[in-house]
């Protein structure tokens, strides 16, 4: 029954892939900068600050990425995205890469027919991470967070080996929608994206469920070029 399902959306989609053929971002280049705000490793001074049980022992901090998309299909874009995560080691702070892959899934050129359109609307689906490295000093200071009963941190899962786990994934789906400004050349614009899934890299000390990304974008086509061989009295496309 499940696989029957599948091959029926498939199916769908390509009919209606092939049924709107005006609105299309195959061979189109989409370049994004984003922002994110997350919570991070880094304690919110809760040894000066006690007694201010409303507040989170963890900072949230500012998380910049850098993302390219390229269309394959009418309907499907394949990319990538390089950012940064700042984490506390204890003792300083410290910037990590962050990196990972996307699938985005473009809704309006099954409906839409207007090549000019401004608009788009698609699920996506996110897999990345980043190599962190932190130790003791900070899984320290969340013993100190649950003695001082500041938060909901349960030490018995912080052991020797979060601080020798490099390696930290994130992933998640969801939807974006965005929208290019111009009248004739629409090249630039706003989007903004919503998702499910795990989104910290200190799944020990804090978790999240979802994450909200906003930024601008770029968007460009790779134009065929058309010439005419008057030898052979016909037409090449490179």
């Amino acid at each position: 029954m499940k696989r029957t399902l599948i091959f029926f959306v498939f199916l769908f989609m390509l009919h209606c892939s092939v049924l709107s053929q005006n609105y299309s971002i195959k061979n189109r280049l989409n370049t994004k900068l984003s922002l994110s705000f997350n919570r991070t490793n880094e304690y919110n001074d809760a040894i000066r600050h006690w007694d201010d049980r409303g507040r989170h022992p963890l900072k949230a901090r500012l998380n910049a990425r850098a993302e390219c998309n390229y269309g394959v299909l009418n309907w499907l874009e394949l990319g990538g995205y390089l950012g940064y995560v700042r984490y506390s080691t204890g003792v300083s702070s410290k910037f990590a890469p962050d990196f990972g892959v996307n699938v985005n899934v473009h809704l309006l050129p099954f409906f839409v027919e207007n090549k000019d359109n401004r608009w788009e609307l698609y699920f996506t689906a996110k897999y990345g991470g980043a190599y962190i490295d932190y130790g003791w000093p900070v899984i320290l200071d969340a013993i100190i967070l649950k003695a001082l009963d500041q938060w909901h941190f349960d030490t018995t899962y912080f052991h020797a080996e979060d601080s020798e786990i490099r390696y930290r994934q994130v992933f998640g789906v969801g939807i974006g929608g965005g929208v290019y400004f111009g009248k004739k050349r629409q090249i630039c614009g706003l989007y903004a994206e919503a998702l499910v899934g795990q989104f910290s890299y200190f799944p020990t000390m804090t978790t999240c469920y979802y994450t909200v990304r906003v930024g601008i974008e770029f968007k460009f086509y790779a134009k065929n070029k058309k010439t005419e061989n008057k030898e052979d009295d016909g037409i090449l496309y490179h």
